[in-house]
């Protein structure tokens, strides 16, 4: 009977769909470690990598889904009783975790549309063509960096191209920016955004060369040896090598 009354109660948090009406405004940032909050205030940790990917893939597709189909985004290694019972579950800590800023009932999930959401990967994509300089603030780590899924498969899939394609749009820009600020002679004006280029890919020693030139250009040699030696660590743990001798001869002067 106790089972019973628990699995009642679970079923009445999980089936409620209302749209409350809100003014809240709900800020999700999905670069580097996910965060949310609403009205300025951080929801409850939610403790579960689980829980931050599927409010993750309900925020970047903000209509109804059936509740099937999340399963399979993230139960794919299941049986189809034991994905949908998993789902279950997981909606009902997504509810204590997002209070209403998920609608659920017996057959579709979606993001609460009385919410105004902004949206850090968004905001990125719309802003990166005529402000690039703002954009790249918003880039903190890759797409859902720190969020690790099991028996995902299609999740992985999804989250990996994301990934992919915000960390090209970020690459491709800085470069840019600092082709853009070194022909115009602004050398130190170029060098936070080689820094941010390595931060995203440090095992590109090609990179690290142009990093060390700038810092020589703009007269900083002991910045440029200290960023040949960091070259020369990444260069020996990933490739237990050292560096070649094009980037060994920038500082044989």
């Amino acid at each position: 009977m106790k089972e019973t009354m628990q699995s009642l109660e679970h079923e009445e948090l999980i089936e409620r769909d209302e749209m409350v009406e809100t003014t809240a405004n709900l800020e999700i940032r999905l670069f580097g470690t996910p965060s949310f909050f609403i009205n300025g205030q951080p929801l409850a940790e939610s403790t579960s990598h689980k829980v931050d990917a599927l409010f993750a893939y309900l925020v970047c597709h903000p209509f109804p889904h059936l509740r099937e189909a999340l399963a399979s985004l993230l139960f794919n290694a299941q049986s189809r009783n034991h994905a949908n019972n998993n789902l279950r579950v997981l909606l009902s800590r997504l509810r204590r975790v997002c209070e209403d800023t998920i609608l659920i009932n017996r057959q579709t999930v979606r993001l609460n549309p009385a919410y105004e959401v902004w949206l850090d990967t968004a905001v990125f994509q719309q802003t990166i063509p005529k402000q690039p300089e703002q954009a790249l603030k918003l880039y903190r780590g890759d797409f859902l960096e720190t969020t690790q899924v099991q028996e995902a498969k299609a999740f992985v899939e999804w989250a990996a191209l994301e990934r992919e394609q915000h960390r090209l749009m970020a690459l491709e820009t800085l470069l840019q920016l600092i082709n853009q600020y070194e022909a115009n002679g602004q050398i130190k004006e170029a060098i936070p955004f080689a820094q941010q280029l390595l931060s995203i890919e440090p095992h590109h020693e090609g990179w690290h060369r142009r990093l060390i030139n700038l810092h020589l250009q703009a007269g900083q040699r002991q910045k440029a040896e200290a960023q040949l030696e960091t070259c020369r660590q990444i260069m020996q743990e990933m490739f237990h090598q050292d560096v070649s001798a094009t980037t060994q001869a920038l500082l044989v002067k």
